[in-house]
Formats: structure tokens, C-alpha cells, sequence
């Protein structure tokens, strides 16, 4: 008898996931967090992040699944650069000057002088956990500002169905120690507005850094079916 492709993959699934469920918990893969997908989406999700054990980086994490683009942009001037279906917006004055302005957690805040000559600023965007993520250079922070209309903004398409209702942050990559951080708990300003109808996820930015696209539930994907949102855990960071 014929069995398809489908069935094969289902029981060899279930068969995986209890011997992940039943292994030592000291031995268990970490938490990870997954995207909110449908039934359809979850068998790639898995072959992207590395399979059910997660010993491999997965498909969206491969080296070849990056793009890279440069830009150069003249700071006095409102700009917008687009990096795959990713955009940055930069309202007129909005660049610190990298050359007199300082840089760090602590930082963000202070006042500094705009940058008025042009500046070469690269994009390069891939994804991680199968979420949209993308990382700029050289490292910049902006002109702080209270007023929204001079936000500089970062919007991101997402590469799953956004669900709607649900929150999607955009986390800062820190880089001292790589985890990915919601700067939107201690700072209302930076928090993300999303679109389900596009699939995209807007935020204010302070600084250049890396940033990742953030799920609308953290789980053990492999033996807890349930799910909480992000936006109950303050604070939350995700391992990467």
C-alpha cells in the first residue's frame, strides 16, 4: 500500500518528539522560542531551525541565506533605504555624528551633533528562528527627540503570517553578549506597532544594532503545547 510523503513525515515526527519529551531534563535542548504557525508551516519551520533536536543551525540560519546592500546617505536630507522588503527612515538631522557622539546602552539619550556630511551605511538581512532579522554598520545612534515626527523608523516584513491580536516586538540584538532584548519594557517609545494586513512590524530606533522580527508566543516547542505571549514576560530575553 502507497503511504505518502505527508503520513511518513507526521509519524516520524511524533515518534521524535517523544523521545525528545521523554529524554533527561538535564539533557534536554534549551527553551526555544517559536513562531505562532499554522499546521501547514510547522514541518518547515522545524527543517529550518535545525530539526527536532536542534543540533543544526537549520536552513534559515545558513550563511547563504543572507543579503547585503550599502547606502549612502546625505544625513541633512529626510531619506528612506530599503533593504529587501525592510525599510529605514530617517527624518532630516536625525544621524549623530559618529566622529563626536558617544555610543552605548547609556548613551542613547545624551545630546549630540548631527551629522551634516554623507555616510556609507550597509544593511544585511537574513533571518533567525525563521523571523525577519536584520543588522546595520557602522553602529550610530540618532538625535534623541520627543517628537514622533523625527523618530527614526525601522520597519521589517515578516516571513510567517503575522497573527492578528497578537504583539510582535522588535528586539535589539545586544552585542556584549548576543541575546535579544524588548528595549520597548523601559522605554515606551521603542515600542513596535504591527500591520497583519502587510506583515509588517514597525519601531522607533535609537541606535544601529541588530534587530529581530519577535514571536507572539515563547515555548518549548517539543514538549509544551502551551504557549505564553511576549508581552507577559517583562523583560524577556531570547537566547540566541
Amino acid at each position: 500500500m502507497h503511504v505518502s510523503t505527508k503520513v511518513r513525515w507526521s509519524t516520524m515526527l511524533a515518534a521524535a518528539l517523544v523521545v525528545v519529551a521523554c529524554s533527561d531534563t538535564a539533557t534536554a535542548p534549551p527553551s526555544a522560542a517559536r513562531p505562532r504557525l499554522s499546521s501547514n508551516q510547522f514541518e518547515q519551520w522545524l527543517l529550518d531551525n535545525g530539526g527536532v533536536t536542534r543540533d543544526g543551525r537549520g536552513r534559515n540560519n545558513a550563511t547563504d541565506s543572507a543579503w547585503s546592500k550599502s547606502f549612502v546617505v546625505d544625513p541633512t536630507q529626510p531619506t528612506t533605504i530599503r533593504a529587501g522588503d525592510h525599510s529605514v527612515y530617517f527624518p532630516a538631522n536625525s544621524i549623530c555624528d559618529p566622529l563626536t557622539s558617544s555610543y552605548g546602552e547609556d548613551q542613547w539619550d545624551l545630546p549630540c551633533t548631527p551629522l551634516s556630511t554623507p555616510i556609507t551605511i550597509t544593511a544585511t538581512w537574513s533571518s533567525r528562528y525563521g523571523h525577519a532579522f536584520i543588522e546595520f554598520q557602522p553602529a550610530l545612534r540618532f538625535v534623541p527627540t520627543s517628537d514622533p515626527s523625527q523618530y527614526v523608523t525601522l520597519t521589517m516584513k515578516d516571513y510567517w503570517d503575522l497573527v492578528p491580536g497578537y504583539h510582535y516586538p522588535i528586539f535589539w540584538q545586544r552585542p556584549t553578549d548576543g541575546e535579544f532584548v524588548d528595549e520597548s519594557v523601559n522605554d515606551s517609545t521603542l515600542w513596535a506597532t504591527n500591520d497583519a494586513s502587510s506583515n509588517k512590524v514597525t519601531r522607533r530606533l535609537k541606535h544601529f544594532s541588530g534587530y529581530l522580527v519577535g514571536v507572539s508566543e515563547v515555548c518549548d516547542a517539543w514538549s509544551d503545547p502551551s504557549c505564553a505571549p511576549v508581552v507577559d514576560f517583562s523583560g524577556y530575553l531570547v537566547g540566541y
